[in-house]
């Protein structure tokens, strides 16, 4: 009579254990991944994008902001 590791070695259907495991392993790694925190980082709080309408907004915001950073965006509809 078989004991020990061989007696769990295929489940019904002929499925492997190791080949079951290995499966659940890369399932749950492959989750971890998708759902982890570190792939969802959000905007610190205060920043933001600003929709502008004028060409004298734009020069007022920009000239404003001297010393830091800054993004333009300039997007088309088409």
């Amino acid at each position: 009579m078989k004991t020990g590791t061989r007696l769990f070695s295929r489940l019904p259907g002929g499925v492997k254990v190791r080949s079951l495991l290995a499966l659940v392993v890369i399932l749950l790694a492959a989750w971890l991944i998708v759902e982890s925190p570190l792939f969802h980082k959000t905007a610190p709080p205060g920043n933001h994008l600003t929709d502008l309408n004028s060409m004298n907004q734009f020069q007022t915001m920009f000239n404003a902001d001297v010393g830091t950073p800054r993004l333009v965006l300039i997007l088309s509809p088409t």
